[in-house]
C-alpha cells in the first residue's frame, strides 16, 4: 500500500477546488451557504479518489461528520476546559477503519464571514497534534493535515497546519480565478 503524503492531500483538495470553482461557481457567487459549498466540494474530491482507488481504498469525504469509529460524538482537546466535541466542514477518513484513519480536517469561511476564526485554527492544530500520554482516549488527534480555507468568487487561500516531529508547521497556498 502506498503511503498518502501531506502533499497528496493538499494536491487533491486543490484539484476539488479547481472543480469547485469550474462547474460551482454560480453558487460561490450567489453567496450560498458555506455547507453547501463544502458539499459540493466533498463530492469533487470523492470522485478524485475514485480516480485512485488503491491509493484511497477504504477512505471517505464526510461533511459536517461528527462521529467516532464506535458511534461516541467525536472530542478533540483544544482548550483549557478540558475535549470537546468537534464537528469538522469536511473530513476525509476511514470512518474508523484504516491507520491512518484521518487524512484531512478542513474548516471553510466564506471571505466577510470570519467569526469564530481562532476556534477553528484551535480545533485544527487540536485534531493535527500527535497523540501523547496526556491525550484524552476519547479525543481525535493524529489527522494528517489541518485547512483553514477562506474562499470568495475569486478564489481562496489556505491556511494548512500539520504536525512534524512533534512540532506545529503552517503554510499558505493561494488561487485566484478569473472573474468571467
Amino acid at each position: 500500500m502506498r503511503t498518502i503524503s501531506k502533499e497528496n492531500i493538499i494536491i487533491l483538495l486543490e484539484k476539488g477546488l479547481d472543480s469547485l470553482f469550474l462547474y460551482d461557481k454560480r453558487n460561490i457567487e450567489m453567496d450560498v451557504s458555506e455547507m453547501n459549498l463544502c458539499s459540493r466540494l466533498a463530492h469533487y474530491i470523492q470522485n478524485l479518489m475514485y480516480e485512485h482507488p488503491q491509493k484511497y481504498k477504504g477512505y471517505f469525504v464526510d461533511t459536517e461528520y461528527n462521529r467516532n469509529y464506535d458511534g461516541t460524538i467525536k472530542k478533540v482537546e483544544y482548550s483549557k476546559e478540558g475535549p470537546k466535541s468537534v464537528r469538522c466542514d469536511l473530513l476525509i477518513h476511514s470512518r474508523g477503519l484504516k491507520d491512518p484513519d484521518n487524512l484531512l480536517a478542513l474548516e471553510m469561511k466564506k471571505k466577510g464571514t470570519m467569526r469564530k476564526v481562532i476556534e477553528d485554527y484551535d480545533r485544527l492544530e487540536g485534531i493535527t497534534k500527535p497523540r501523547d500520554i496526556y491525550t484524552p482516549k476519547e479525543c481525535v488527534c493524529g489527522t494528517i493535515v489541518g485547512v483553514f480555507l477562506e474562499i470568495s468568487n475569486k478564489g481562496y487561500k489556505m491556511n494548512i497546519i500539520w504536525y512534524m516531529d512533534g512540532s506545529l508547521n503552517t503554510e499558505t497556498r493561494e488561487k485566484e480565478f478569473n472573474s468571467k
